[in-house]
């Protein structure tokens, strides 16, 4: 079994596929994120509590409560089956290889596959396990009917597609179709593609929001709706555009009107050794008053503990707010 920190990627790896769906000229740039590495530190927790092996010292109690979860929708679903943890996965029509987070057969003739994600997800995302299991039905004729499951560790969500040999087959086809055209379009692959900064596209976006006439678009709803994905892209462009300069900064180039601060950190308690090397001196009552409970910590600690979920007058809820999210079609 290879672990998920120990995984390659293929260049047309199946990640990739609903990036290519939303645009047939995607092309990553690689690199990782705060995001991407903490979602890898939880595949690895659910993998070892998968196949019963430890968990390192240390382990985030939040990231662990999620795997741990995860593992538990697996054993649920899989009903005794064999799971198979980190297989991998050869296509020669296309050209690609992978890793399935995990997989069993309901049946002889039912492949169904599982993929752990973090956040919530996105429509275009059921892509990627039709790609793992194109590649399953090129390794077992028998396989007619694939069960694929996304499990949102996050939002504890699970979403359920179902697709027949043919259909998968087909999918591929029209991805591949797709490709070829070339054709690109916007969303939230942008900042990850190579192309970004020569983009027609993208650059049609920042012409179309200088030609806005912003007086009409005020009192108007829905130019107002039409033009908030506009703003979104703009304000990613922006974040990108700042880094950037920080990159230049510190090769030594000047930029005009920029300069680069070093902030000096926040310090930070180590709450345990500050308890037993002051509670000579302070009160518990005192000291637990100076002290702020992460309570997402809390209760991923005590549902880990207890397999329950944490209850208590003790949590206060927070003041409702509003968030602006923009509708499903």
């Amino acid at each position: 079994m290879i672990m998920s920190s120990e995984r390659k990627h293929h260049d047309f790896g199946c990640s990739k596929w609903p990036d290519l769906l939303r645009c047939a000229d995607y092309k990553s740039t690689g690199g990782s994120s705060p995001a991407a590495e903490r979602g890898t530190r939880i595949h690895k927790y659910w993998e070892l509590i998968g196949t019963g092996q430890d968990l390192p010292e240390g382990a985030d109690p939040e990231e662990v409560a999620n795997a741990a979860w995860a593992a538990g929708v697996v054993d649920s679903l899989a009903d005794a089956a064999n799971v198979e943890w980190e297989q991998e996965i050869n296509s020669e029509t296309p050209e690609y290889f992978g890793y399935l987070d995990a997989c069993w057969y309901k049946d002889p003739k039912t492949i169904v596959i599982a993929d752990g994600k973090s956040g919530q997800g996105n429509e275009e995302q059921w892509i990627q396990l039709v790609g793992y299991a194109n590649a399953m039905i090129q390794e077992d004729d028998n396989i007619e009917r694939c069960i694929l499951h996304f499990i949102y560790w996050d939002k504890r969500s699970l979403r359920t597609y179902e697709f027949s040999r043919d259909e998968v087959l087909n999918e591929v086809k029209k991805l591949l179709h797709h490709i070829s055209t070339g054709t690109r379009n916007t969303g939230v692959q942008c900042g990850r593609c190579a192309h970004y900064e020569t983009c027609g596209q993208v650059q049609g976006i920042l012409l179309r929001t200088w030609q806005t006439d912003w007086a009409g678009v005020w009192n108007s709803p829905d130019s107002l709706g039409e033009i908030m994905d506009d703003l979104s892209f703009l304000e990613n462009m922006k974040k990108r555009a700042s880094s950037r300069i920080k990159e230049l900064i510190a090769e030594g180039v000047e930029v005009s009107g920029y300069k680069v601060y070093d902030r000096k950190g926040s310090s930070k308690v180590d709450t345990l050794k500050a308890w037993e090397d002051l509670k000579e001196t302070m009160s518990a009552d005192d000291f637990l008053k100076c002290c702020s409970v992460n309570l997402k910590a809390l209760q991923s600690t005590f549902q880990l503990r207890t397999g329950e979920e944490l209850s208590g007058e003790f949590i206060i809820p927070g003041k409702p707010s509003q968030t602006l999210t923009k509708s499903r079609k």
